[in-house]
């Protein structure tokens, strides 16, 4: 089989013969490793990297940058199991600044790159995979001429999100996602070296737009060769030959994998009285996937013996596959070199596996017949039942384990490589520093003298030798603002550089106007509330000289109030570091950089700098944007150039709008990816950029703030006092995603704590992102009648939400139904009588356990004339597959914030459908009642 890309044999130099001569200091970066993750492909192929490379005398440090990282005794049993092989393990715990898309998203490559400049000496290769986009930040640094001149970064091709996702036939779901697809392009484009197991992703990633590396190669993944022991090979000699017994799928439990094909094959075995005696489902379950749920429903009626396991680890689920018989099923849609077939290879394991992606490419051509299958339900099934009636055969290997191991040996032993790319960053480094171009510092401003004094001195500190600046006053009319200006223009003549001043006409039209007036090749912008580091023009112009870049946005230190932040003993709050040029991610969150930003003049022009909104932000976001749609090169430095003022009054945004303001801002930002779209292409961008930004969380004055709205966690009664005979009050506090990975990754823990009127009654810890915590509230009712619950985020003491409990001790006139037809779903209407605009929301608990709350929200026309409110306090709730499966579940529907059950409820589950308990009286009754009670006649009922 020939590749368009070369082989890593062919990479090898004439010294690189010998694998112990030249022991080098590895470090292999990953967020999944054997150990700490049970089953994971990617971590299981570091794990073989880690422990050959100890093997052959290199000294091995594995960076694992996971949030359960913070385990101490994860870890301490992580660090001992790898010692043994020689290996180090170096926890790394990523922590976001805030909760935004690019926070989240980032928190992990900026852990790796901190912590890759903290060791006391370089490492001489990294190897990390693009999965997920961990090696970006150093690669970053290193593209800039910042860091790691001496490292040689290889980037092992594993599996890319949008690769993934569309092998999964699903789509990206999120922000982090459009993210991760970003940070791992470019962390492939900016590798040393970029190995592949197989030439398919290479074609796939060529073919997606990579700029590949004229250094990417292809070979398969680093794995022992088979145990020459005579009871393996007695054991692997049983197996060839023997009879089928099982048939075992193996993979994750998602459709990617083949697990939707694989049923149907088996199905229609089932459906011709074909099936095999045994089926078993070997894999973990996907978390985008409810592959368990799927298997119970999907084999429910099938006449044979299934089974599953899910927590095997790598090991384990090869031991189980080795037992004569059992024949392994990898109909994967898409892979690209499969950990599966390769531990089946590797043990002489029978299998037969889907030719998609890069399998074929593992499998010796002679071995295709029997081993692969096109990736077709009949197909499959057809090859199971022909295996079924001769004895099964285990594949071989396209490649000899011991001549890839060998390969791999002798490509970490040599040097050649590895110094030329030294070489030649140290030589572009030399480049960049010599080149001192002309720089133009724009700094604007309008009524803040004291601000821009501050902001002024930081320019005439630059200690860059070709210097011009240029002031804009924006129409300031308040003598202290001209006073200002006047003596800054005093400061600026003897230097040559000027004083702008112009009618107000907000900020896009004076940072115009100072690109209009400056004389230099490149452009610094710089609002008047912000500060220069005295270096910052030298280390932007050094990076983009080193990158070849067209516009380097810079990171920041945020810094609060009116004070200098340079003055000793000032508070700073966090570094905030940009993504950058993310095509799909900027159009809904400005991920790019922020307006203190080194562009070339030349390329500000070709797009026309900024557009002149008065009164609109997100000119810069827009202006990334068209430098992004032009082909433009944009690359964010990570190091801190200067001081971001974060004080609300500082803003140079006065004319807020609330939400058109929002909206209009994230217009104009999304405008220059839309703008030549035909109107019907154009209006679907637009709703998806609006859907997109609905889900972005807002951004808090300070990015270190938790999340405070009622969104981010709900409470409600989980066990309602039935007419205040019991003494015991139990509170739920569901969990929202969003706040349990923020605290995650700020804190190491998720820990909530249940307060009465201010006092911490009880805190508990939460598990996994939308779990139930439960707490008892109190013991004797009369200890809580005027009490005020409330949940905190222990990490800051922030309020998640707050109950309210006198409400429901209350006879508060809260109305609501269940539908009472058999449905799939739970289905009602609730309103709050004497607030019928405020929409209510119902907490969902099934068996006792809160599940949901959901926002009755929705049209219901038998409610559309009460007192004109349109009629929405609908809801819906669509059971769940556990759920559904489960024929004997109890679903309570209650105000989430009263507790008060809703007529009808509770309901049971039978056959996948939803039954009516006692029957809920009708909308038109209730209404009709409520009127007649409160002296209004029946002149509301529908």
């Amino acid at each position: 089989m020939t590749t368009p890309f070369p082989t890593l044999d062919t990479d090898l130099d004439a010294a690189g013969s010998a694998p112990a001569a030249a022991p080098k200091r590895i470090c292999i970066a990953t967020p999944d490793l054997l150990g700490p993750i049970t089953n994971g492909g990617i971590g299981t192929a570091w794990h073989h990297v880690a422990r050959m490379l100890a093997a052959w005398g290199h000294d091995v440090v594995i960076a694992y940058v996971n949030r359960n990282a913070v385990d101490a005794d994860l870890m301490a049993e992580t660090r001992e199991r790898y010692a043994r092989l020689g290996v180090a393990v170096e926890p790394i715990r990523p922590s976001a600044g805030g909760t935004t898309a690019l926070s989240r998203v980032s928190a992990p490559t900026w852990a790796l790159l901190d912590w890759l400049r903290a060791r006391p000496r370089p490492f001489d290769l990294v190897h990390v995979s693009e999965w997920r986009g961990l090696g970006y930040g150093p690669l970053l640094a290193k593209s800039l001429g910042l860091d790691f001149g001496d490292t040689h970064f290889v980037v092992k091709g594993s599996s890319p999100t949008l690769w993934a996702c569309e092998g999964n036939r699903q789509l990206v779901s999120n922000g982090q996602e459009l993210g991760w697809v970003f940070m791992e392009r470019r962390s492939v484009e900016l590798a040393d070296t970029v190995v592949c197991g197989s030439a398919h992703l290479l074609e796939w990633m060529r073919d997606a737009g990579y700029a590949l590396p004229a250094r990417s190669f292809v070979w398969p993944n680093v794995f022992p060769a088979p145990d020459p022991a005579p009871a393996a090979a007695a054991a692997r000699a049983a197996r060839d030959g023997a009879r089928l017994e099982e048939v075992v799928f193996f993979g994750r439990l998602e459709p990617r994998k083949g697990l939707l094909l694989f049923v149907d094959a088996v199905d229609r075995l089932v459906r011709r009285g074909r099936a095999p005696a045994r089926v078993t489902f070997l894999g973990k379950p996907s978390p985008n996937f409810e592959g368990l749920d799927y298997v119970a429903r999907a084999t429910r009626g099938w006449p044979v013996d299934v089974g599953t396991h899910t927590g095997l680890g790598a090991a384990e689920a090869v031991a189980y596959l080795s037992r004569p018989g059992r024949l392994a099923v990898i109909p994967s849609l898409l892979e690209n070199a499969s950990i599966a077939v390769t531990e089946c290879l590797h043990a002489g394991i029978p299998f037969v596996a889907a030719a998609t992606g890069g399998t074929p490419e593992l499998v010796a051509p002679a071995d295709h017949p029997r081993a692969l299958v096109a990736p077709d339900h009949v197909a499959l099934g057809e090859r199971i039942a022909d295996l079924a009636a001769a004895p099964l055969r285990p594949a071989r290997p396209r490649r000899e384990f011991a001549r890839a191991l060998d390969v791999w040996a002798r490509w970490h032993a040599q040097a050649a490589p590895f110094r030329a790319a030294a070489e030649r960053f140290a030589a572009r480094a030399r480049a960049a520093a010599a080149e001192t171009p002309p720089v133009t510092v724009c700094l604007v401003h309008h009524e803040r003298p004291a601000l821009l004094r501050m902001a002024a001195d930081s320019v005439l500190a630059q200690d860059y030798p070709a210097l011009d600046a240029v002031l804009v006053d924006d129409g300031s009319e308040s003598a202290a603002a001209r006073a200002a200006v006047g003596a800054i223009e005093a400061d600026f003549e003897p230097r040559g550089w000027r004083v702008v001043r112009q009618e107000n006409r907000y900020v896009g039209a004076a940072r115009n106007a100072a690109a209009a007036a400056a004389r230099g090749e490149w452009l610094l912008f710089l609002d008047d509330d912000n500060v220069l580091f005295p270096d910052a023009v030298s280390r932007l112009m050094r990076a983009a000289r080193a990158a070849g870049a067209d516009c380097v946005p810079a990171a920041s230190i945020q810094f609060a109030g009116d004070g200098d932040p340079r003055a000793p003993g000032a508070a700073h709050g966090p570094l905030v570091r940009f993504l950058g040029a993310a095509r799909a991610l900027s159009r809904i969150e400005n991920v790019v950089g922020d307006a203190c930003a080194l562009v070339r003049r030349d390329v500000f022009e070709a797009v026309g700098g900024f557009t002149e909104l008065f009164g609109v932000g997100f000119e810069d976001a827009e202006l990334f944007n068209r430098l992004i749609r032009a082909g433009r090169r944009i690359e964010p430095l990570p190091d801190p150039v200067y001081y971001y003022r974060t004080h609300p009054e500082a803003s140079m945004i006065g004319r807020m709008r609330d939400g058109y303001e929002a909206e209009t801002c994230r217009a104009r930002a999304l405008g220059p990816h839309v703008e030549r779209l035909p109107a019907e292409e154009r209006a679907y961008a637009a709703w998806i950029a609006r859907t997109a930004a609905a889900e972005v969380p807002p951004v808090e004055s300070s990015p270190a703030a938790a999340p405070r709205s009622a969104a981010t966690c709900v409470i409600a009664l989980a066990r309602r006092p039935s007419r205040l005979v019991t003494d015991r009050l139990e509170v739920s506090v569901l969990v929202d995603p969003d706040w349990f990975e923020w605290a995650w990754q700020r804190f190491g823990e998720a820990v909530v704590e249940l307060r009465r009127n201010g006092r911490v009654l009880a805190r508990a810890p939460v598990r996994a992102a939308g779990a139930a915590v439960r707490f008892a509230a109190g013991s004797g009712l009369s200890a809580v009648a005027g009490a005020v619950y409330s949940v905190h985020d222990t990490g800051d003491g922030d309020v998640l939400a707050a109950l309210a409990v006198p409400e429901m001790q209350r006879a508060r006139r809260m109305l609501g139904a269940l539908d009472d037809q058999d449905r799939r779903a739970v289905r009602g209407w609730a309103l709050d009588p004497a607030e019928p605009e405020r929409r209510r929301r119902v907490a969902i608990h099934v068996d006792g356990d809160l599940r949901a709350v959901v926002r009755a929200g929705e049209s219901r026309r038998d409610i559309a004339r009460w007192k004109r409110t349109g009629g929405a306090h609908g809801f819906e709730w669509r059971l769940p597959p556990a759920v559904a499966a489960a024929d004997t579940a109890r679903i309570d529907v209650v105000d989430a914030a009263t507790g008060r059950p809703l007529r009808g409820s509770p309901v049971r589950v039978a056959e996948g459908c939803v039954l009516a308990g006692a029957r809920s009286e009708g909308v038109a009754a209730q209404l009709r009642r409520l009127a007649d009670r409160v002296g209004r006649g029946a002149a509301h009922a529908p």
